[in-house]
């Protein structure tokens, strides 16, 4: 028995609208998840296409149809892109308004024309699915492999069905094959593979937010351990160098009161902490830092700079720090004679490349390979194991790591300028 169009529409139609209330309720519970408001809006105009066929007639059903659906399908593709960071998003823009622009002259030329309509409709849909599959199995990761695979498969089922309809358009055999008899065959199949992508729009958008809330709370959680990362000793050390300078350099006193003042501000502002920080703000955190270990150490701490124009870029507040703090408590004060340490900030074709170097103790490779793998590690590397799994998660690339014993480190990274607060 064959099924009903008109019926199977109807329940494509209700499985769409509550699909479409979840994402919107899901989507309010965390807007900042990058991605899922289009992912939304491509629901609404899905919806919106399956419930002209009730308000108009004729020509005007086909071409608001694929309108929509044209429309719903690069809505959808750009929010996967943008949920899995995939390029320029400034660059995309144009591209985005462009296609949608072209999409609604075609449709609307081509709604008495069947062959040459489904041309450009099936090929824009079978392209945009097949680069969402890509964007959503790329580099997937663990803890969301399920969801990128899920949607994948989804878009996956409705590629053949218009990629057949799309041969018989390109081969003039369209109006023989589906226009007639078969249409209704087709668009029952057509609108059967459809609902599993449906049903996974929800599906995925729950499961990103869920990963993104965890993502937040571990944040959260890496706050804390940062901000009780300033050990007593560190403290009293540098009030006692104070109290030491209030009587032989009352300047140099208030200077370094002004700048461990600003190092705590920096290292206990938990809102700024979880918010990109632009590089020269980073610099200047670094600084004081550095001014602080210089009084402490005096002599036995050297620091060289070379910090090019930096402006434009963002990090993750707290980056630059650490890595710094680890090469001197860890690398150069292991030695009697101390050392130096050297800072680099260049541009470099469409990045900034950040380089720490110091000629420390070094790091065997046993504790490189303990960071980069996010294993557990010694006091020695858990600050860099969290700044490179934060450069990660912002970059998608961690920090490089060249260091040998009894000879020194070398840490470095990139911030590309793409990404901003």
């Amino acid at each position: 028995m064959a099924l009903d169009l008109a019926t199977l529409l109807l329940v494509t139609g209700i499985i769409n609208f509550m699909a479409l209330t979840l994402m919107v309720f899901l989507w309010r519970i965390n807007p900042m998840v990058k991605g899922p408001a289009f992912w939304t809006w491509s629901t609404v105009s899905w919806f919106v296409s399956f419930n002209i066929i009730y308000f108009f007639d004729g020509s005007l059903i086909t071409f608001l149809n694929n309108c929509c659906t044209l429309i719903g399908a690069v809505l959808l593709m750009e929010g996967i892109l943008r949920f899995r960071d995939f390029g320029n998003e400034r660059k995309r823009q144009k591209l985005i308004i462009a296609l949608i622009l072209v999409s609604v002259i075609m449709s609307f030329i081509n709604q008495t024309n069947p062959t040459a309509r489904y041309l450009y409709h099936d090929f824009i849909v079978v392209l945009l699915a097949v680069i969402s599959i890509v964007a959503m199995l790329y580099k997937t990761n663990k803890v969301q492999f399920w969801v990128h695979l899920y949607a994948a498969v989804s878009a996956v089922l409705i590629v053949p069905v218009f990629s057949y309809r799309w041969y018989l358009a390109f081969s003039g055999q369209i109006e023989d094959q589906l226009i007639g008899p078969t249409q209704h065959s087709f668009q029952v199949l057509l609108v059967l593979l459809i609902i599993p992508l449906y049903i996974g729009l929800p599906l995925g958008l729950g499961l990103a937010l869920s990963y993104q809330m965890r993502q937040e709370l571990k944040s959260a959680m890496e706050t804390k351990w940062l901000q009780a990362q300033i050990q007593p000793h560190f403290i009293f050390n540098t009030l006692n160098s104070i109290n030491a300078l209030s009587i032989v350099d009352v300047e140099k006193m208030r200077r370094l009161v002004d700048e461990f003042s600003e190092f705590l501000r920096s290292k206990f502002d938990s809102d700024s902490f979880n918010k990109w920080t632009p590089v020269e703000e980073e610099i200047s955190v670094v600084e004081s830092y550095l001014y602080i270990e210089k009084v402490r150490f005096g002599d036995k701490l050297k620091v060289h700079w070379n910090v090019e124009d930096v402006e434009g870029f963002y990090l993750p507040t707290l980056t630059i720090q650490p890595i710094v703090e680890n090469a001197i408590k860890h690398g150069i004060m292991q030695r009697a004679s101390g050392g130096t340490i050297e800072i680099k900030a260049f541009k470099k074709k469409d990045y900034l490349r950040v380089i720490i170097k110091d000629d420390g103790v070094g790091m065997s490779n046993d504790v490189i390979r303990s960071i980069k793998r996010m294993e557990s590690v010694n006091s020695t590397g858990i600050g860099l194991k969290n700044t490179d799994r934060r450069l990660i998660e912002g970059f998608g690339t961690g920090i490089q790591i060249k260091s040998r014993v009894k000879v020194g480190t070398v840490i470095a990274f990139n911030i590309t300028k793409n990404v901003s607060p």
